[in-house]
């Protein structure tokens, strides 16, 4: 036996080899497919193998030729019983996958006999799908072909049995990943319209039941895979999640401009996969069905339901009668199906994708709006977007469509984003005056979010009224459209960045909904609806309790009522109370926990000390160090004492003990007039990647009149509530209340900003400030 038998390249290196030119995908997984063969063939001819009844066979993406550079190989031995005895297996085997270990790959491998294979796809769904790739390498091809066929017999023998298991299988995966055209991190293999469901799309070919466009979907495997290879070789593993992180350099490796022009690639392709799926399966399942009644003498002509607008129910699919008027009746079919979950028939959807898209008269825009509220809109959009009626319906679609987002607050791109909000929206249909408006704009909220668009809400506004208007609304309608888009930010922000006692923050309010009970009560089911739509981080019990809190300020000042005592974002008065005379007793700091529910995301923590300069400051970096990330704070000073309330980002169980929190801030008073005792024990925070990163510093007018509001918009990280704070502490400042508000990795902090006299601040002041926050939010 020769000493050295094997190519000198380790099959790890062949399989990250040949990424210099992106565009020839297909062509480079193919030759790395034949090198691993001639590796694998060198390998067979070094071990003592029988020349008949003896093979080595290829499952998996190197049976189908579509190796990645972090696919592992999936090796079947297949052994005729009658030309090798156990011992023969044993000793093949070993002699097989040893080296192959040594070479540094990962194997998943097996050793059966044609009919233990026949056997396995009788039953294992997976390892019937897996050898439905079946392919010979080395060995007896005889042996191969017959195992093959043998397979895929057993795989139509019982393809009508398995198919609801297919089903099951497609659709506990979705539930597990999500879709990948939609998700902002996708997985390129396990989400909704990967590289998985193009196995199974592929496999049901093989059952003979559905057949699906070879060619679309060919594509669109060659698009997923070509990703999944760049974002191998880019982090030298086997992951198919592409995370943010590497988003940028694969979109480089596969010739996209941005990571943003890649994405929107990957979700048509996603989306062509996942509607080949859902075709499949629907064809499979009808042939199963009359199959099932054939020669049993049942009536084989599909029941026909009619229902109004010219809508036909048929072979559970709904369909249209062509004799109807076309828009009326094609909306009428969209309705039914977002409100029963059945199927748009293909014949009908491309009856739709050929018509004239023109205005809506207001009898369609009804129906339209009906179909807005289907608890099922979210599968009916999907049917119509990627047949391509959806953009042609709704000016400005185009341009968002498979936009992805690159907030960590989103989970989904802003298409599919505007629709979750049309579904989360249902919920509040019964609380406005207006649930056609409150739909309507749900699904408008976002067109601003287009290439280049700073400010999406102002800008989406008049795109906004520019589609209301042509699905059917008067100019009334259209303006109030304008303005919840406009305005769909503006409570939350209110709400959660400003302080709720300033009246200038209620004044703002009421100007943006024009004092217009109606509008505020649109507006504030919107902007939940866009929260829970984004996604968990968006919306909490804590946000709520902030934006409910002003809309009933606001509802009160529409009605002429005087606000009722609320205690949202000021301190408990007992709690307050209680540590200022703590403090006074004692001439030491002094912190108390307000009583919270276990189940509250964010908890309260009043800490008081002597008054003096760098109070504020002293406690930010307290909490700092311990980790807790600040919400909000409310500072006041009573009789010599500073009274700073917290609103942290942590359950009340997750809080160190009272008295840890005390210690700590005598320590940090004790020395907060030491420079070199005020560095945080932190690692330094990255310097900036793009101008993106770059802190905005923002005087805030018309915020307040009691004091000067500056807002810092900057990259998040612990130690900037600190550096602000000391920034201001430098100044000889005082800080009225403190907001904090983290989008992603931004963190928006506002700040009311008074002199030691408490009064605003005058211009220079203002100047000198609004500099040195800058450089401390840059630090």
């Amino acid at each position: 036996m020769p000493s050295d038998p094997l190519p000198s390249r380790r099959i790890s290196q062949v399989l990250h080899e040949g990424f210099a030119d992106p565009a020839a995908g297909p062509r480079r997984r193919l030759a790395q497919a034949e090198l691993v063969d001639d590796w694998l063939t060198g390998l067979w001819e070094t071990v003592d193998a029988p020349a008949s009844g003896a093979a080595l066979a290829a499952i998996g993406s190197l049976g189908r030729r579509d190796l990645g550079p972090g696919s592992d190989l999936d090796l079947v031995l297949l052994l005729d019983p009658d030309a090798v005895d156990a011992d023969g297996a044993q000793r093949l085997a070993s002699a097989l996958w040893y080296p192959i270990w040594d070479s540094g790959t990962s194997l998943d491998h097996a050793v059966r006999t044609p009919v233990e294979c026949e056997d396995v796809a009788r039953e294992d769904l997976l390892a019937a799908i897996s050898l439905l790739d079946l392919r010979p390498v080395a060995g007896d091809p005889d042996l191969v072909a017959d195992t093959a066929r043998r397979v895929r017999a057993q795989w139509r023998r019982e393809a009508r049995r398995r198919l609801g298991d297919l089903v099951v299988l497609a659709a506990d995966r979705s539930g597990r990943y999500g879709s990948l055209a939609h998700s902002t991190e996708p997985n390129l293999k396990s989400d909704r319209g990967g590289l998985r469901d193009v196995t199974v799309i592929r496999a049901l070919a093989e059952s003979w039941l559905a057949d699906h466009d070879h060619g679309i979907v060919d594509a669109a495997a060659r698009t997923l895979a070509d990703a999944r290879d760049a974002l191998q070789a880019v982090t030298g593993t086997a992951g198919t999640r592409l995370g943010r992180a590497d988003q940028d350099a694969v979109a480089a490796l596969t010739g996209h401009a941005t990571a943003d022009d890649h994405h929107t690639v990957l979700a048509e392709a996603a989306r062509a996969v996942t509607w080949q799926l859902h075709r499949a399966v629907r064809a499979a399942e009808a042939a199963g069905a009359r199959s099932a009644t054939r020669g049993t003498g049942t009536e084989r002509r599909p029941a026909l339901t009619r229902l109004p607008h010219g809508v036909l129910v048929a072979s559970g699919e709904v369909t249209v009668d062509p004799g109807s008027p076309d828009r009326l009746r094609d909306l009428a079919a969209v309705r039914h199906a977002a409100a029963t979950g059945l199927p748009l028939a293909d014949a009908t959807l491309a009856r739709m994708a050929s018509s004239e898209a023109a205005p809506l008269t207001p009898a369609q825009r009804d129906v339209l709006v009906d179909a807005l509220a289907g608890e099922h809109f979210a599968a009916a959009y999907e049917a119509l977007d990627v047949s391509g009626i959806f953009a042609r319906w709704i000016p400005g679609w185009a341009e968002v469509r498979n936009r992805p987002q690159r907030s960590t607050v989103h989970r989904f791109t802003v298409d599919r984003h505007q629709v979750q909000t049309v579904l989360e929206a249902q919920r509040f249909l019964s609380r406005v005056s207006r649930p056609d408006l409150l739909l309507i704009a749900a699904l408008l909220h976002d067109l601003g979010k287009r290439a280049d668009r700073r400010d999406h809400a102002a800008e989406g506004a008049p795109l906004a009224e520019t589609a209301a208007r042509r699905l059917g609304f008067g100019e009334p309608d259209v303006r109030a459209v304008g303005l919840l888009v406009r305005e769909h930010l503006t409570l939350i922000s209110l709400a959660t960045g400003r302080d709720l006692a300033d009246p200038a923050t209620l004044h703002d309010l009421l100007t943006a909904v024009g004092h217009d009970a109606d509008t505020l009560e649109l507006l504030r089911a919107l902007t939940e609806a866009d929260a829970l739509a984004a996604g968990p981080a968006a919306w909490s019990t804590w946000r709520a309790d902030l934006v409910d809190h002003l809309t009933d300020l606001a509802r009160d000042a529409l009605r002429g009522t005087a606000p009722a005592p609320r205690t949202v974002l000021t301190p408990q008065r007992g709690v307050a109370d209680a540590v200022l005379a703590a403090v006074r007793d004692s001439g030491s700091a002094q912190v108390i926990y307000p009583a919270h529910t276990e189940d509250e995301p964010i908890s309260q923590i009043c800490a008081g000390a002597p008054d003096g300069d760098g109070v504020f400051a002293a406690m930010a970096r307290v909490l700092v160090r311990l980790r807790l990330d600040v919400h909000s704070a409310v500072v006041l000073s009573r009789h010599g004492v500073a009274l700073n309330t917290w609103w942290v980002a942590a359950a009340p169980s997750d809080l160190p003990h009272p008295s840890v929190l005390r210690s700590a801030l005598d320590r940090e008073l004790a020395h907060r007039d030491r420079p070199d005792a005020r560095v945080l024990e932190l690692p330094p925070a990255p310097p900036p990647r793009t101008t993106e990163d770059t802190p905005v510093v923002t005087v805030l007018p018309d915020a307040s009149r009691e004091a000067t509001v500056i807002q810092v918009n900057a990259r998040n990280r612990p130690s900037l509530l600190a550096d602000v704070a000391a920034a201001i502490t430098e100044h000889g400042l005082q800080v009225r209340s403190a907001h904090m508000l983290t989008l992603g990795r931004r963190a928006v902090d506002v700040l009311y900003l008074t002199d030691q006299h408490g009064r605003v601040l005058d211009p220079p002041t203002t100047g000198r400030i609004v500099s040195a926050l800058m450089d401390a939010a840059a630090t």
